[in-house]
C-alpha cells in the first residue's frame, strides 16, 4: 500500500520509518568520550549516546530551562551562548559526529529532521533515474 512518497506495510511501518529507527537506536548506543572541559582538566569519561544530557547536567552543571544559556566548554570549541537544547544538539551534530545517512544516495545529515526531508526528494529522483513510471 502507498501513502504519499512512502510504503507502509500491515502492520503500520515503513521501510524510512524503520531505517530511521536503527540509525537512533545506534547513535544512542554508540559511547563516545567526553570532551567536555571543566577548571583546565578534560572530562574524558565513557558516556553513552543517550547518556549524554544527564553526563552534562550531572558532570558538568548543564542545567535550568531548555532556554537557559550555557557556554559550549568541550576541548577546542569557540561557540557560546547557546540554549541548553541547542548545546545538546551542537554536541551531537559537531562533537559527536552524529549523522543521519541516506540509504538511497550515501550523503550524511546531521539532523534527522534534513534527512526526511531529503529523503522525499532523493527518492523520487531516484524513481525517475530508474524510469520506473509514478503512480
Amino acid at each position: 500500500m502507498r501513502t504519499g512518497d512512502t510504503y507502509i506495510v500491515p502492520d503500520g511501518s515503513s521501510p524510512l520509518k524503520d531505517e530511521l529507527m536503527l540509525i537512533e537506536n545506534a547513535l544512542q548506543e554508540r559511547v563516545e568520550t567526553c570532551g567536555w572541559i571543566s577548571n583546565g582538566l578534560t572530562c574524558n569519561i565513557l558516556v553513552r549516546g543517550r547518556d549524554f544530557s544527564v553526563h552534562l547536567r550531572d558532570s558538568h552543571g548543564v542545567i535550568g530551562t531548555p532556554a537557559s544559556q550555557h557556554r559550549c566548554c568541550w576541548n577546542g570549541c569557540r561557540e557560546r551562548d547557546l540554549n541548553r537544547d541547542s548545546l545538546i544538539r551542537h554536541l551531537r551534530e559537531q562533537h559527536l559526529q552524529w549523522r543521519w545517512p541516506c540509504s538511497c544516495c550515501r550523503q550524511d545529515f546531521t539532523r534527522k529532521s534534513t534527512l526526511i526531508d531529503h529523503r522525499a526528494r532523493c527518492g523520487q529522483r531516484r524513481v525517475r533515474a530508474l524510469g520506473v513510471p509514478e503512480k
